[in-house]
């Protein structure tokens, strides 16, 4: 038996100060811009919506954002459990209905799997949506786990060091992907939607592929933090600590007073518990907003 979502699931103080740090250390959102947030349906994009929405209700931070949503004509894609964790959020999604599957069903080679070519489709639908509503950012909900992932199946299948980058302008818009828990551990976003009970929309393709690289690299991933439980902060100390040098694009220093995250996000996070209490009031009037 499915058990019922609480009606509300709010970030845990760890998540928030994360992501706080990453979107203050990067720059990653001006004040006064407007955000896409792009909803997947899954557990990592849903915690991005709500902590942006939980920074920007209590005065962290200083922007517009709006969830946006894509349905991609995906065969067994469960439109009715992405729209009942919409009202699960108090979320007022705008959604995008492109058939991009079947353009991905075409340019697939045998053997071929489909994720990275339907990626760079969303993407590409996600970026043009955004330059024609003039959004300036779209957030996107990856964390330390796709970063690791990522640099080791660039290192060992694409044979460059290229870590993911926090912000990445596109090649034909002005629209910026942005990527606010790319310092989050995945352990810490699975406890969240576990405690919540956060309805959760699997990828109806990709969850169901078998031989992914991605999915070994991540049992390794795994297979090396049983050896090093501290596998994730070196990682993220390594790569995304402030000095990492420029040319490998992760490095994206925000004018001083320009990034929309105060300064005392991190202090405000680390305050005692009972200091917190406005977050179920904050978060009752933007949900009524």
């Amino acid at each position: 038996m499915t058990q019922s979502p609480t009606e509300f699931a709010p970030p845990s103080r760890a998540a928030l100060a994360l992501t706080a740090e990453c979107i203050e250390r990067f720059g990653l959102i001006a004040k006064g811009e407007r955000v896409a947030v792009g909803l997947s349906g899954g557990k990592d994009s849903w915690l991005l919506w709500s902590a942006l929405q939980t920074l920007r209700g209590l005065g962290r931070l200083d922007c517009e954002l709006t969830a946006v949503h894509l349905d991609q004509h995906q065969p067994g894609y469960d439109r009715a459990t992405f729209e009942a964790a919409c009202r699960q959020f108090g979320c007022d999604c705008e959604i995008v209905s492109v058939d991009t599957w079947s353009r991905v069903e075409a340019a697939l080679q045998p053997g071929q799997l489909p994720c990275a070519v339907c990626s760079r489709l969303r993407r590409g639908v996600l970026n043009r949506w955004c330059d024609e509503t003039g959004h300036h950012k779209l957030a996107l909900g990856h964390h330390l786990q796709d970063a690791l992932e990522t640099l080791l199946m660039n290192l060992l299948y694409g044979r460059r060091l290229e870590p993911m980058a926090p912000i990445r302008r596109g090649d034909r818009t002005e629209v910026a992907t942005i990527r606010p828990l790319l310092l989050v551990p995945e352990a810490k976003v699975k406890a969240w939607a576990e405690q919540h009970r956060v309805l959760v929309v699997p990828c109806p393709v990709c969850d169901n592929q078998e031989g992914a690289k991605r999915a070994e690299i991540g049992l390794w991933i795994d297979g090396l933090r049983l050896r090093q439980p501290f596998l994730d902060d070196a990682v993220r100390a390594a790569i995304y600590r402030s000095d990492v040098p420029e040319r490998l694009g992760v490095h994206r220093p925000a004018a001083e007073g320009d990034c929309a995250v105060r300064s005392d996000a991190e202090a405000w996070l680390q305050a005692p518990t009972a200091a917190l209490g406005a977050i179920e009031d904050t978060v009752s009037a933007w949900r009524s907003a």
